[in-house]
């Protein structure tokens, strides 16, 4: 099962991440919103991070997640490419992601400046779970 897929849209990116587990799907959205940006493959985990989100439904939860490592990439300068997450309950989760300065390194595509609420979506099928995401570049 690939991580993410990218989905077609006029003004800004999206993909469809999956997982076997709701932790996956969560981290393979991370995953696939820094590989948009920039070649993961490149990204050696030397510098982490902790992040913790909430939100009321799993939608808003990864919107949370998503966002919070934005800023977090943002304000350490980091290329994230590994991410686990642990679901706590209550709508909420702790995470942690681990990448690499990203000063100097080739952009893949543009910059990601947020994530939105349009199409999104979580859910589980019966081949495991899966989130829609777009994000504003």
């Amino acid at each position: 099962m690939p991580r993410y897929r990218i989905l077609p849209h006029t003004a800004d990116v999206g993909i469809v991440a999956t997982g076997d587990t709701l932790e996956a799907v969560f981290e393979n959205a991370a995953f696939g919103l820094f590989d948009l940006v920039f070649d993961l493959a490149q990204v050696e985990p030397a510098q982490e991070c902790a992040v913790e989100a909430e939100g009321e439904t799993l939608g808003e939860l990864l919107v949370a997640w998503l966002s919070a490592l934005l800023a977090e990439a943002e304000i350490r300068d980091l290329a994230l490419g590994s991410f686990h997450v642990e679901m706590l309950g209550g709508g909420r989760l702790r995470g942690r992601a681990a990448g690499a300065a990203a000063a100097g390194r080739e952009l893949r595509g543009p910059p990601v400046k947020a994530v939105t609420y349009h199409g999104l979506m979580v859910e589980e099928g019966p081949g495991g779970w899966e989130a829609r995401v777009l994000f504003d570049v």
